[in-house]
């Protein structure tokens, strides 16, 4: 009898211990998944993509323990990237976003709520399948942190929509041109911030430096982001934290001037500096929280941008701001509003860069934000899993953000619905069966350039006449012009006239993208 009671406690034993294995194995089975989603950062602007005048250690060493790829495209202005990251599609079939501002109008007391709700764009957003219920499908908690939604008007109703449990930050991108916003929100809930500006009208007050008493929204984000981890560490969870920085106009908060004293630069340059160390130091914050919390092996993080680099965030520009197009200096080689002369003649900016920019974000790509030229499409992308992502290494995929969705999917095995992205989870583990684009389309409604093919390294893109279009009456003409990025990747010579058939073929792929139905679920 002795021995049957012994051999029923080791049987017990071993059965508790077995449902102990598994269950650990279940929840390594399924990798945390973070994505450091930044606003307006080019890749120039990161030590690994060649910055020197700014330092980024902690996302070098992101990028010295994952891969590093340098073919990865956003959107050219936030909103349509942030559509495409919430559901994996291109910009000419996903949502449209509601106005910017209309949240600070209501707060302002510009508009009633009766306005508000007519305005924002609620049903514009039914019917899409949204990349937080995907991850809840594979049975994750999900949080969004940050700037949120599409970027522009948001409201909970619709972040709840998009799948996500829990969520901290702002819905208008027009209060986030403010590191000081007067509240934020948690899960809907309203919270002021007390010392920081209230708002009297659209436009939040946007100090270049703030008082020491002030509270800077990055702070907010970072703590709420620290304690989420802390909180979810033994469940699989998905996190967007999508950050403010380093968007303009730049702003920091005194504890945080870090290059105020460096010489040879604007004070806006330093400023600017200065929120590129802010974001630096986030990203090596959580990196810190993950090893804390013995979670950093089983989290997958992707740190990228919605769209490339931002020049007006630092430097001044024309101040009708709501106006994209720049006028230029091009004696200068300025966008210093105070050199363009009033006798000068007004002249829209053809995109080419001509060291205007201390920084080099763009790497010297034409353009920048606003504009389908590589500077303003480019962006980093970075991705860390340890033990599967080999370290140091590098990948010129070309990809796009309507990709982040299918990866995502791939990782976790959330369920996924027709979209147009790819997977590029083989990528990330050295595999050979990467399925790759047969082109990338990106629509432009700014301006500056309007639709953009990128197919077998050429580019064609509708782009200003900068030369016959008329600043002063608005007048704006548009021609097809088609670049070999390879041979010409600051898009210096157009080939449209020797290659008649192939703007004809990108054309017509072009308005099938235009005219394709919108996929709803």
């Amino acid at each position: 009898m002795k021995n049957f009671f012994l051999s029923l406690f080791l049987a017990i034993t071993s059965w508790g211990c077995n449902q102990t294995v598994s269950t650990q194995k279940e929840k390594e089975d399924k990798p945390n998944v973070i994505i450091i989603y930044a606003d307006d950062l080019g890749r120039g602007i990161l030590g690994k993509y060649g910055q020197t005048k700014i330092a980024t250690p902690n996302l070098d060493k992101l990028a010295l323990q994952g891969k590093t790829f340098t073919n990865a495209y956003g959107s050219n202005v936030c909103s349509p990237a942030r559509a495409s990251l919430l559901t994996g599609l291109n910009n000419a079939k996903a949502p449209v976003h509601t106005p910017g501002g209309l949240v600070c109008e209501l707060e302002a007391g510009i508009i009633d709520q009766a306005t508000f709700d007519k305005k924002i764009y609620r049903k514009h957003n039914e019917g899409y399948y949204y990349i937080g219920e995907m991850a809840k499908s594979a049975g994750y908690h999900t949080s969004y942190i940050g700037k949120l939604g599409f970027g522009y008007s948001d409201t909970k109703e619709m972040i709840d929509s998009y799948g996500f449990d829990y969520h901290c930050g702002l819905y208008d991108a027009v209060l986030c041109w403010s590191f000081y916003p007067p509240h934020y929100r948690l899960n809907g809930k309203k919270i002021p911030i007390p010392n920081n500006p209230k708002l009297s009208k659209r436009e939040p007050i946007c100090p270049l430096v703030g008082k020491e008493n002030m509270t800077y929204s990055e702070d907010i984000w970072l703590e709420h982001a620290l304690d989420y981890l802390e909180e979810k560490k033994d469940d699989p969870f998905f996190m967007i934290y999508a950050t403010q920085l380093p968007h303009g106009p730049a702003s920091i908060a005194p504890k945080d001037f870090k290059y105020k004293d460096q010489e040879g630069w604007t004070k806006q340059e330093r400023v600017y500096a200065s929120m590129i160390n802010k974001l630096d130091e986030s990203v090596g914050a959580m990196l810190t929280k993950l090893e804390e919390l013995k979670i950093a092996d089983n989290t997958v993080i992707i740190f990228t941008s919605d769209n490339g680099h931002e020049i007006q965030s630092y430097t001044t520009v024309n101040p009708q701001y709501k106006d994209p197009d720049i006028v230029y200096d091009y004696e200068s080689n300025s966008f210093d509003q105070s050199k363009v002369k009033p006798n000068k003649e007004q002249m829209y900016w053809d995109g080419h860069q001509r060291g205007e920019d201390i920084f080099n974000g763009t790497l010297g790509r034409r353009g920048m934000k606003r504009y389908n030229f590589e500077g303003g499409l480019n962006i980093p992308y970075i991705v860390k899993w340890p033990g599967m992502v080999k370290p140091n290494s590098e990948s010129n995929l070309m990809i796009a953000d309507y990709d982040i969705m299918a990866t995502v999917s791939d990782i976790i095995g959330g369920e996924m619905k027709p979209n147009d992205g790819i997977s590029i989870l083989p990528t990330f583990l050295d595999q050979d069966d990467q399925k790759e684009h047969d082109y990338v389309f990106f629509k432009c409604t700014t301006g500056s350039a309007q639709d953009v093919i990128i197919k077998d390294g050429w580019k064609l893109i509708n782009e200003l006449d900068t030369k016959n279009s008329d600043y002063t009456t608005k007048e704006k003409i548009y021609s097809w012009a088609l670049y070999n990025l390879n041979d010409d990747p600051f898009e210096k010579q157009d080939l449209a006239s020797q290659f008649p058939e192939k703007v004809e073929e990108y054309q017509r792929l072009i308005d099938k993208e235009n005219n394709a139905k919108v996929l709803y679920k």
